[in-house]
Parts: structure tokens; C-alpha cells; sequence
């Protein structure tokens, strides 16, 4: 793939950061025109792959040692090491210096050992959420009993009537029956019990402005599903009920790896906040910790014994990630749905990328996509 051999250009070079399109073209033979049709046929943008290399080669040399900092910083495109060090530090939060010393705390089998033992020590779920999953199972909930489950929980009715208040479900509300009846529906309401459930059991175990941005991303996943679909150019079929609960779930991994107990927490927190890339996220926490954000999220999930065919469906777009599985037209969009919420979550502001990934996917109307992300 032509993607493929721009990455290996972009390595092969000394300056990837003054690697031009125009000398890339000219690498693999090709004119600007075929070189640029080419690469958005395979969904992506010379831009695009040069400034995800860039981001991965910075947080990659960081993490292994196989670099002088001053020599990183020119790869990088800066003049000197104190304006690259100004510029990650605003980003991240910390000094290279400083975010490489975190990377070297406990080794990979150690640490994944200890998420493991976190997961199994998770607390158990509240009753109304275990009792939902388990008629769930059984095929025996229907809205009725949803609303009878729902409404001897007073902390989760008043959940339940927020989150149907808020505009972007419609009009408010009069009363339980008709905020999940018309409002969210029955597999919205089981979604939203376990995410709430998750909240409760990690609120003393993850910071508090890390565990509210990301379950504020999780209850928006539905309406992005819904908005997402209405400006596809393209009719694509997706099992709907599995993809939104693949949205809501995908990145709850990162509870579990910001858990205070884990080894590399401060690691995760830090690159939580300056890599913008989701996709480079899991690179990076899969080559620190020996489990990604979708393994996390698996895990955490198959211990709380929750629907087999999600866990089966994120380790799917694990492998896709890692490029050892093929992806689907499906799989492609929700990777990007992903990496929005994922932009939602972490607070990050420039959407340049996730507008012209949009773009190749022919989705329109990303303005009111980021409208609802701010």
C-alpha cells in the first residue's frame, strides 16, 4: 500500500518533519495527482501520515531510549532542543526528559499483571445494573421492566431523567416510562446503567476530572452514532445495537489504566493529555504497558460478564489497529467515531485531522459533528 511506503520514507529520512509531498511523489514514481488520488483512495492524506508519523516518532523515541532528546528535536522539525522541550512540555505537561523517566517504571509483564489484578478486584456492579444485564440475557426486558428496574433506584431514574432532558435526546420528558421509552430507548438505558455502574466503583481510584470527561463521552456516544449515520453520502448498514454499545464501551480501558494502583498511571495521564491520535494512543500504551485501550476495555468488561459478542467486536478492532486483521467500511467509521469521542474526552481542541479524515470517509457536515464535541 502506498501508505505503507510514504511510512517508510518518512523512516528512511533524516528530516521526516522537511520530508515534502512533492519528494515523496517523486520516490515511488508517481506524479502529485496520482500520488495524492491514490492515497485518499486507501483513506488518507499525505498530511496525515506525516503528522501521525511525527507524533509517533516523538512519543516512540521517548518511550525506548533509542534517541538523544537533541537529536529527537531536529528529527521533529525544531532549531534547537529548548523550543522542542517548550513545546512538548505546554502539550504533555512534563519534560521529554521527565515523560521518559515514567516510561522506565516496572517493565511490560509487570505491569500488565497488575491491570490484571486491579480488573479482578473491581467492585461489584450496583443491583439495578446487574439485575437489567441479567433479564437482558434471558431476552425477558422490555420497557416495562426496564422502567420497574429503573425507578426503585432513585440515584439512576435521576441519572436516566438528565440524561433525556438534555436537548440532544428531544423535548423533555414528563416521566420515566417516556424518557426511555421515547427519549433513549431500553439498550441506551442498560448501556448507560454499567457506565454509571463503572463511575461509582473507580471514583476513588481514578482522578475525578478524568473519570466525569470520559463518562461525559461515553453517554455521548448514542447521539454521535445517530448524527454520524444521518451524514454518511454513502448507505452503510451497521448492526446498530452492537456499534453503539461498541461506542459507549470502546474506551472504558482507560479507567483501568489511569487507575491509581497501576503501575504507569502518571505515563497514561500525560499522554492522555498531549497525544491527540487515538490510534496513536494505543500504539504507544500497547508498547509501555502490553495492553491497549480496546485490550483494557475487554478485560474490564469480560470480568463484569457483560455480552460476549462486544468483547469479541473490540478485540476485532484491536487487531484492525495493529493492522492484523482487514478492516471493513464499518470498521473505518467506527475508528473514527472513536477517535472523536476520544478528542471529546481528552479535551482536545484542534480537529483538523479528525475534519479531514471525515472528508475521505465522505461524511458531511463535520461542523455540526465538532458542534457537539465542544
Amino acid at each position: 500500500m502506498l501508505t505503507e511506503a510514504t511510512n517508510n520514507l518518512l523512516y528512511k529520512s533524516e528530516l521526516p518533519a522537511s520530508l515534502t509531498i512533492e519528494q515523496c511523489a517523486s520516490s515511488v514514481a508517481m506524479s502529485m495527482t496520482s500520488f495524492r488520488r491514490k492515497l485518499a483512495q486507501e483513506e488518507t492524506s499525505y498530511k496525515l501520515i506525516q503528522s501521525k508519523f511525527l507524533n509517533e516518532l516523538c512519543v516512540k523515541a521517548l518511550l525506548t531510549k533509542n534517541i538523544k532528546i537533541d537529536e529527537l528535536a531536529i528529527k521533529l522539525g525544531y532549531s534547537e532542543r529548548a523550543t522542542f522541550e517548550r513545546a512538548f512540555r505546554q502539550k504533555f505537561g512534563i519534560t521529554p526528559s521527565q515523560f521518559r523517566e515514567l516510561s522506565l517504571v516496572g517493565n511490560d509483564h509487570s505491569s500488565h499483571k497488575k491491570l490484571i489484578e486491579i480488573a479482578q478486584n473491581m467492585p461489584p456492579m450496583s443491583g439495578s445494573c446487574r439485575q437489567l444485564l441479567d433479564e437482558k440475557e434471558q431476552n425477558d426486558l422490555d420497557l416495562q421492566r426496564v422502567v420497574e428496574i429503573v425507578g426503585k433506584d432513585a440515584i439512576f431514574s435521576a441519572r436516566i431523567m438528565g440524561q433525556a432532558s438534555k436537548a440532544i435526546y428531544g423535548r423533555t420528558p414528563k416521566h420515566l416510562q417516556e424518557a426511555i421509552g421515547r427519549n433513549l430507548g431500553v439498550n441506551a438505558v442498560v448501556n448507560f446503567a454499567i457506565v454509571y455502574a463503572m463511575k461509582d466503583a473507580l471514583q476513588d481510584h481514578v482522578e475525578p476530572v478524568l473519570i466525569n470527561q470520559y463518562s461525559e463521552a461515553f453517554l455521548l456516544a448514542p447521539k454521535l452514532f445517530q448524527l454520524i449515520r444521518r451524514s454518511l453520502v454513502a448507505d452503510i448498514k451497521f448492526d446498530n445495537a452492537l456499534t453503539e454499545q461498541v461506542l459507549v464501551f470502546a474506551l472504558l480501558g482507560v479507567f483501568l489504566l489511569s487507575h491509581k494502583s497501576a503501575y504507569k498511571h502518571k505515563l497514561m495521564l500525560h499522554s492522555l493529555q498531549g497525544i491527540d491520535d487515538l490510534h496513536s494512543l494505543n500504539h504507544h500504551i500497547r508498547e509501555s504497558m502490553g495492553i491497549s485501550v480496546y485490550s483494557s476495555s475487554s478485560l474490564m468488561l469480560s470480568l463484569w460478564h457483560i455480552d460476549a459478542n462486544l468483547v469479541k467486536q473490540l478485540n476485532h478492532l484491536d487487531k484492525v489497529s495493529q493492522l492484523q486483521a482487514k478492516s471493513t467500511e464499518q470498521d473505518e467509521l467506527i475508528l473514527f467515531m472513536l477517535s472523536c469521542l476520544y478528542s471529546f474526552a481528552a479535551g482536545h481542541i484542534n480537529f483538523s485531522e479528525l475534519e479531514q479524515k471525515a472528508e475521505l470517509l465522505n461524511i458531511r457536515g463535520f461542523a455540526e459533528i465538532k458542534l457537539i464535541m465542544l
